[in-house]
């Protein structure tokens, strides 16, 4: 069941560097219409309390970001999936809870390019990861002071410029991603914190303009967004990945109340589970195989309040 059809058309973005001709892998148990109808695919995998978003392009090329916080939950979310290979993966950072299942994936389904940092902030599991992406002939690439598009067929994604210093914090070390396909556009910033938000602000705000979706840094922290983020982004959607129970209280009530007072719906995954969106490039649905059933417009603010019941069907019109 579909919901939730946006229609936007923005201008495709134009930078300076990019990687092409990635292999298209051999993946199945989409839909036959997706090859006609062009259908772009993202997955807010529920990995528990960790991020990890896969991209399936028109063309059947895919990235995975992050991978989640054990060693064989996001491979059996890809495996579930009918994935066999994965094109690029990135990891926003060197924390557990994004590259914990990352080592599996790069082992498994041989991606061709590795995004990540070179931070300072390290750990024994990471510099593992690093060792395994060495051995297994993966390209690394490391993020500049310039933006960096990837060319994942017909889908874009740029990566937002690195601030130039080493932040103290490795929260602030995150990569942003801006995916855009068409019209339909979505905004990953890991776990990012206001320095970074800052930065970038200040540096690329035509990179954060007006995105469809917007993945909550930070697991929906109380510093993984504020209003003027929020002002800038403009999100007409924001989706969050946390698990049911975590000791960190996320998504944060002040996020929670933030959502609420900008009318933008929030869906989580550990209300969802596994979060997926499709686009045609013109329009764009979240698509659920049990939970989705319409509402009326009038009914998005239970999506923002978190209840249990949570699908509406908004306009297209901007706030």
């Amino acid at each position: 069941m579909k919901f939730l059809v946006r229609r936007r058309f923005l201008a495709l973005l134009t930078l300076t560097v990019a990687i092409v001709g990635l292999a298209a892998p051999a993946y199945a148990q989409w839909p036959s219409r997706s090859r006609s109808a062009q259908i772009l695919a993202v997955d807010v995998l529920d990995v528990g309390q960790g991020d990890a978003i896969l991209v399936r392009s028109p063309e059947g090329k895919t990235a995975l970001i992050d991978a989640g916080p054990t060693r064989d939950g996001a491979a059996q979310l890809l495996r579930d999936k009918g994935i066999e290979a994965i094109d690029i993966v990135v990891v926003t950072h060197h924390h557990l809870d994004h590259h914990g299942g990352m080592e599996t994936v790069v082992r498994e389904f041989r991606p061709r390019y590795f995004v990540a940092t070179n931070s300072s902030h390290t750990s024994k599991s990471y510099l593992k990861l690093l060792q395994t992406v060495k051995s297994e002939g993966v390209t690394a690439v490391v993020p500049t002071s310039k933006p960096r598009r990837i060319e994942l067929g017909s889908v874009s994604l740029t990566i937002l410029p690195q601030p130039p210093e080493d932040p103290k914090e490795e929260n602030d070390n995150s990569i942003g991603i801006r995916l855009q396909y068409g019209g339909f556009s979505m905004l990953m910033t890991g776990d990012s914190e206001p320095p970074s938000r800052r930065w970038w602000t200040a540096n690329c705000p035509e990179l954060l303009r007006d995105c469809s979706v917007l993945k909550l840094a930070h697991h929906g922290s109380h510093n993984g967004t504020d209003a003027s983020w929020l002002d800038l982004v403009r999100p007409e959607m924001a989706v969050v990945s946390v698990a049911k129970i975590n000791s960190y209280g996320h998504p944060h009530s002040e996020t929670l109340e933030l959502l609420r007072a900008t009318q933008i719906p929030l869906v989580r995954t550990d209300q969802w589970g596994t979060i997926t969106l499709v686009s045609d490039g013109e329009t764009w649905n979240l698509v659920s195989s049990s939970l989705a059933r319409r509402r009326s417009p009038r009914d998005d603010s239970r999506i923002a309040n978190g209840a249990s019941e949570r699908v509406g069907a908004r306009s297209s019109r901007r706030r």
